[in-house]
């Protein structure tokens, strides 16, 4: 196993100097909802066009929903040209941060729920940022919705933020600052180090000045509440054999979440033969009180010959999770031009 950062840092500058590219992708989901008051299933049609032209670039998504009805929306569409040794980006773009799988405490930019069962193409963040890098280090400094303070969800609040990394032999390293309206000031390390070909471990941690946590109440609407202080931490291992079996375990607390949310455990395997991968995972919420914990289990596969990707999965709910929903299965079938 090899560390993946120079290969991002090389995609990077590789898609600032791209050629023109055009791709497009006809996607069909349906996803099937199991409450205590019933089942409920919902089903969309979406076409993505991804494309790129000297250095800008735009990903844009058209979609049938039989309960949203007609969406058109504008994923990513950025301007990147060379400043000051390194790039100058202008738009709207999506820049995921942290080492985490299943949660990533220094993902201050995007913020994105990275436990969804097959999610949709993400939304970038409208912002004005500059990245420079060489082999071994890098830099990335943000600034986040110019113009806006603090919004309805923390993503598009406007805010300020710089992200350093160092690779240090088999170690990856990170460091995160950010300022906001909400949060004051936010600060974090991570690591991810690369053991052996086989193993690999990570983990992170994140300082608030302070955090608003989602409460989740039975005689008020859920809501943003404001609390001191505040944190996120995670410590991971994954660990992947020749015959490409791999396991994935993963241990975090949010201060962000709503109670009984926010300390969480997730052990995932999952085997890779040829254009087929089987999943299933184990997502373990602890809780104190009466009503316990949580325990959220999904099976999955996919099959990704391309221009075809196919995949199926099923996530069950049990403990205090249960009250919300019980059972979700999603099935989708996609194709590439």
């Amino acid at each position: 196993m090899k560390s993946l950062i120079p290969c991002a840092l090389l995609v990077l500058s590789q898609a600032a100097l791209a050629d023109d590219s055009t791709a497009l992708y006809l996607r069909a989901q349906t996803e099937s909802v199991e409450t205590a008051l019933g089942s409920a299933t919902h089903s969309f049609g979406m076409g993505e066009l991804r494309w790129q032209r000297d250095m800008l670039r735009g990903v844009f998504t058209a979609r049938h929903d039989t309960r949203d009805g007609d969406l058109l929306r504008v994923n990513e569409l950025s301007l990147e040209r060379p400043l000051g040794g390194g790039f100058a980006t202008v738009g709207k773009k999506v820049m995921s941060w942290d080492v985490g799988y299943a949660f990533r405490p220094l993902d201050v930019v995007q913020q994105e729920d990275r436990r969804a069962l097959n999610p949709v193409t993400l939304e970038g963040v409208p912002m004005v940022a500059w990245e420079a890098f060489d082999d071994s280090r890098a830099i990335t400094v943000v600034w986040t919705n110019p113009g806006h303070g603090k919004r309805d969800q923390p993503k598009g609040d406007g805010a300020l933020a710089v992200r350093l990394y160092r690779q240090q032999g088999s170690t990856d390293q990170y460091a995160v600052l950010r300022a906001s309206q909400r949060n004051g000031v936010e600060g974090g390390v991570s690591f991810s180090h690369v053991a052996s070909d086989e193993m690999e471990v990570h983990g992170s941690v994140l300082l608030q000045q302070r955090h608003d946590e989602w409460v989740i109440s039975r005689t008020a609407p859920p809501r943003w509440q404001r609390f001191d202080g505040g944190g996120k931490a995670l410590a991971g291992f994954t660990w992947t054999t020749e015959s490409k079996f791999a396991v994935l375990g993963e241990a975090w607390v949010d201060r962000t979440a709503a109670r009984g949310r926010q300390r969480n455990a997730l052990l995932r395997a999952a085997q890779t033969s040829g254009d087929l991968e089987v999943a299933a995972d184990v997502l373990w919420q602890v809780r104190q009180g009466a009503n316990g914990g949580s325990r959220i289990a999904s099976v999955g596969a996919a099959w990704n010959a391309s221009p075809w990707l196919v995949s199926a999965s099923l996530r069950h709910y049990s403990g205090a999770a249960s009250y919300v929903a019980r059972n979700v299965m999603v099935a989708n079938v996609q194709y590439a031009f």
